[in-house]
């Protein structure tokens, strides 16, 4: 940890990532509407750091979405949920593993393709989809296990049909995208870097 915050390129990655991320979550930029669902891609800064500095910068970028999805939910709450979201354990603790998932589904498939530039690609793909999987899934465990009555209350169906619907609408979209955002801004970056 000490590393990521002495050097001076990872602590520029860091800031400019939570300006986005920032920027996202105060702005409609934040949300793509896909038909009658809407994917958010607030958690893609995150993901983009841990690939690009690594699994404690994507730590560090995890807790700090945490902290902005808290400072949302104080400040701003949309939907009936929001409140919810004031807990740490529901807003922080789950989205300090997104960039550590994304980062270690990266190394992993990069390593079976051995040095293939295609191998990039995937990797990348599937690391973005992969931290987009781990935040939902992590933030619904998180209320399952601190919130699951109330969340029934306030929806008004039972936990696991929320579920069902979250991650067979919402969840796939999200990760879709942010397995194409994130392969996209990545590949790039690393291309660039090689040449410099």
């Amino acid at each position: 940890m000490k590393s990521v915050l002495r050097n001076t390129r990872s602590m520029t990655i860091l800031a400019v990532m939570l300006a986005i991320t920032i920027i996202l979550d105060v702005t409609p930029l934040g949300a793509i509407p896909l038909g009658s669902i809407s994917a958010t891609i607030l958690h893609i800064p995150t993901i983009i750091t841990a690939l690009i500095v690594g699994p404690v910068a994507g730590l560090i970028m995890g807790a700090l979405l945490g902290f902005v999805t808290l400072i949302h939910a104080l400040t701003r709450p949309v939907t009936p949920l929001d409140p919810l979201f004031i807990n740490p354990l529901v807003s922080v603790l789950p989205r300090m593993f997104i960039g550590v998932v994304a980062y270690y589904v990266y190394v992993g498939v990069k390593k079976l393709f051995r040095k293939d530039r295609a191998g990039e690609t995937v990797s990348t793909l599937l690391a973005g989809a992969a931290g987009s999987l781990t935040n939902t899934a992590l933030v619904f465990l998180m209320l399952y296990l601190v919130y699951a009555q109330r969340v029934v209350e306030i929806v008004g169906a039972a936990f696991n049909v929320i579920i069902l619907s979250v991650f067979t609408t919402n969840a796939i979209a999200e990760a879709v995208v942010s397995a194409i955002i994130t392969a996209a801004i990545v590949v790039a970056f690393n291309n660039y870097s090689r040449k410099k």
